[in-house]
């Protein structure tokens, strides 16, 4: 964990969702590549405990997020989807994000390949 943090930096923020000092909540910007011409580019990624889903707390962290990328010089956001997960997707199109692709078959889960949608935030 201490060097996925480390990896967050300028760029590359993380912003917690505290209800009665408990974590319920994060969202990350990660780095999207190693090369240098991806720099401005990062991908997404956005968690909320189940018991807190649904009262606004995803919304809130993202549009922070989204805040924080542009004010870090970001141009781009990519966000990775397993097929199935409509809420994340109406979320990401409700905050300006738009589908730019799918990767079919590379997720795995529960013994099942999955498609993988693209979504992507231009600032």
């Amino acid at each position: 964990m201490k060097e996925w943090f480390d990896n967050h930096q300028d760029k590359n923020p993380i912003i917690v969702a505290i209800d009665e000092n408990k974590i319920i909540g994060w969202a990350a910007l990660s780095k999207y590549s190693d090369k240098k011409a991806y720099s401005d580019t990062a991908e997404l990624s956005l968690y909320v405990k189940e018991k807190y889903q649904g009262k606004g707390h995803g919304k809130k962290l993202m549009q922070n997020i989204i805040k924080e990328g542009g004010l870090s010089g970001l141009h781009s956001i990519i966000s990775r989807i397993t097929e199935g997960n409509e809420i994340s997707v109406k979320i990401h199109e409700k905050n300006g994000f738009r589908v730019i692709g799918k990767y079919e078959e590379v997720g795995l889960k529960f013994g099942k390949r999955l498609d993988v949608i693209l979504m992507q935030y231009i600032y």
